[in-house]
């Protein structure tokens, strides 16, 4: 495995996310078209992928998400504008994001606290740009995956669960110079 990415794989579904993106880029390209994106490809992942597409400055929305997305946000977040959904405090930080992601130059992991009745999970999604028909890269393929709270979060937890936030937002640089061409999705 390249350690540059080692921390885009933070689970089996963003593992072979990450993996068949590779695969799909042309040589030479930053990131591959959303055109040749085939979701079934995916296999038992599939319902941890999501599609969404940037409009504009405040409209992010989720074109497709997975069955097991609903595990994580509580419904079918198919629709949902990304940037509508998030607390206002954190929709600059989303901005510069997406404009980032949009370069191609980069993916997206974010992290966030998801309350649910019987217990306190910890959302992460992986975020990879796609290129539409003009090579703008406009559309983001990802993964949604949950995990318990730590104990160390705790504090922060309870301090939020009425008005969850962004609790940690990275880019990771995709250079082509960088990232291997040679993984295969199993």
């Amino acid at each position: 495995m390249n350690n540059l990415y080692d921390e885009l794989r933070f689970n089996k579904s963003a593992a072979a996310l990450l993996d068949y993106w590779m695969i799909l880029r042309a040589p030479g390209t930053m990131c591959p078209n959303k055109k040749d994106f085939m979701p079934m490809k995916m296999g038992k992942y599939l319902p941890d992928v999501f599609l969404a597409e940037w409009t504009d400055e405040d409209h992010v929305i989720i074109r497709v998400a997975g069955s097991r997305t609903a595990d994580v946000t509580g419904t079918d977040a198919t629709g949902n504008n990304i940037m509508a959904n998030s607390v206002p405090g954190n929709q600059r930080t989303l901005r510069d994001f997406y404009h980032k992601m949009r370069t191609g130059q980069f993916a997206g992991v974010s992290e966030h606290p998801v309350s649910r009745t019987a217990r306190q999970l910890i959302a992460m999604s992986l975020q990879l740009p796609l290129l539409d028909e003009n090579n703008n890269a406009n559309f983001f393929v990802g993964v949604l995956k949950a995990a318990p709270v730590n104990s160390h979060d705790q504090d922060f937890r309870f301090e939020n669960e009425k008005k969850p936030a962004t609790i940690n937002i990275r880019l990771i640089n995709l250079s082509v110079q960088q990232a291997p061409m040679e993984k295969k999705l199993g």
